[in-house]
């Protein structure tokens, strides 16, 4: 039987009906968490979309300070879908650099894709069993990774007293024109959380 021919919008769809959720094949070892590594959901969502046409383009821009992933879905007759953008401020080193973008390409895919990493706990967080994590672990590509782990929680209050964060929030939830004051006066802010 011929291929029936379909929309872009048909096929996205269809893309997006079909496309599981990704195994998490690393240790995260500042977490001791497992996580999926950029090229485990490439894979994944590289072969599902050329079954419907498709294919996933990630581009990368900067500007304010900030290091921008915009992801969009191509189909073979030449409509995009669009999925958005994701900013995060540039670190200080290219090092750190990379692994921002690295980052921000996992989290701005599996969003358009509507995929999860997530480990199964067996409802443990659900149901409320299992311990907080402690807010004094980060991972080398989040803003705050600069920050002593005994000194989280401080900067965490410092902010709430500013008013630059909400009570009881985390520290990624942060405006972005905080962290790149913050990330630009490093030392200040460090002297400032110490007092």
């Amino acid at each position: 039987m011929p291929k029936e021919n379909k929309t872009a919008r048909q096929d996205l769809v269809a893309f997006l009906n079909t496309i599981g959720n990704v195994a998490a094949d690393r240790v995260n070892p500042a977490f001791k968490s497992k996580y999926a590594s950029l090229s485990e959901i490439l894979d994944t969502v590289k072969a599902v979309a050329r079954e419907h046409n498709l294919a996933v383009h990630q581009s990368l821009s900067s500007a304010d300070g900030q290091v921008r992933v915009s992801t969009v879905f191509l189909h073979d007759s030449g409509e995009i879908h669009d999925s958005g953008t994701l900013a995060f401020i540039a670190p200080g080193d290219a090092q750190k650099l990379g692994s921002a973008i690295t980052y921000l390409r996992r989290q701005s895919l599996q969003t358009a894709c509507g995929i999860s990493t997530d480990i199964d706990d067996d409802g443990a967080k659900a149901s409320g069993s299992s311990p907080r994590p402690s807010p004094a672990r980060s991972s080398p590509d989040v803003w705050w990774s600069f920050i002593p782990s005994d000194k989280v929680q401080k900067s965490i209050d410092y902010l709430v007293s500013k008013g630059w964060l909400t009570a009881g929030a985390p520290l990624d939830t942060l405006g972005n024109q905080y962290q790149m004051t913050i990330s630009e006066n490093q030392t200040a802010f460090l002297k400032a959380i110490s007092k």
